[in-house]
């Protein structure tokens, strides 16, 4: 049986929600739209975003995986675009990040709502314009990667109440 006739892969259940689950996975995945994907830990986030990656037209490419609450923002940055030569202390030659990785195909960005201010920012310019600098760099790279990121946090509450505080 195929990918595309069956439930989604490693998730398990019938339940009218996991039916609306697989429902509306299968409907994003035929777009080309960003995703962002809320639940609680453990819940299956990544499943989904998997998924979503399979049953795209992008699934003969990569899918990248980051999960930004492990890493530090400078390091994040430098995880996500890349840096340069002499970018910083211990940048002993130029890397590529995540989303030069992920070109052709999706990256998973998990637990996205640890991303600071500025990071965002960046992240923003990525999903306009499908551009960014490296660390260090001045010279712009082109993605054509689909962004997947997911949170177990409710976002629009969170900006709620920060534009309260």
């Amino acid at each position: 049986m195929s990918l595309r006739n069956q439930l989604l892969p490693g998730v398990i259940g019938g339940s009218p929600a996991m039916r609306e689950v697989d429902r509306v996975t299968r409907k994003v995945a035929v777009s080309n739209a960003s995703v962002l994907i809320l639940g609680e830990t453990g819940t299956g986030k990544e499943l989904v975003a998997s998924a979503i990656h399979q049953l795209s037209h992008r699934s003969g490419g990569p899918f990248v995986k980051v999960n930004c609450g492990a890493l530090s923002e400078s390091l994040l940055e430098s995880e996500l675009f890349g840096h340069v030569r002499g970018s910083f202390t211990g940048a002993i030659a130029n890397r590529a990040g995540r989303f030069e990785a992920a070109d052709g195909g999706s990256i998973f960005l998990d637990e996205i709502n640890s991303t600071t201010m500025t990071l965002q920012v960046k992240l923003l310019r990525v999903l306009q314009e499908k551009e960014f600098e490296r660390v260090g760099d001045t010279t712009t790279h082109h993605t054509d990667a689909r962004v997947i990121a997911a949170s177990n946090r409710d976002l629009m509450r969170q900006v709620h109440n920060d534009r309260l505080s």
